[in-house]
């Protein structure tokens, strides 16, 4: 599984702020206040750095989520942040060997 490093422009989420309330299960009201956006992948990951036998790649991005209207709009999308992977590279010669197979073993086992 690839971990993804992600940094979000902090200034552009204060403006991206929405609040919303809901119950809890013992029936307290709890007021969020929440950023959404989305984490997209990038169609060609970019190299930012590279060191040894490890790679920095920009590999997402975020931006904020648009609206039905903003979309048929075609508002310029907001971009919130950068999702970044680190590469570790192997220099060793992996080598393969197969595993014997074990004859059956008779058990006298009825099944």
């Amino acid at each position: 599984m690839a971990k993804v490093q992600v940094t979000l422009d902090a200034t552009k989420l204060r403006n991206l702020v929405s609040k919303r309330t809901y119950k809890n299960k013992d029936g307290q009201d709890v007021e969020l206040q929440e950023v959404k956006f989305e984490l997209v992948e990038v169609k060609e990951p970019k190299q930012i750095y590279e060191k040894d036998n490890m790679k920095i790649m920009k590999t997402h991005f975020a931006a904020a989520i648009q609206t039905k209207e903003e979309r048929e709009a075609k508002a310029d999308t907001i971009y919130i942040g950068e999702g970044f992977t680190t590469v570790w590279s192997n220099n060793e010669t992996i080598t393969y060997v197969a595993t014997p197979v074990n004859p059956e073993v008779d058990d006298d086992l009825p099944f």
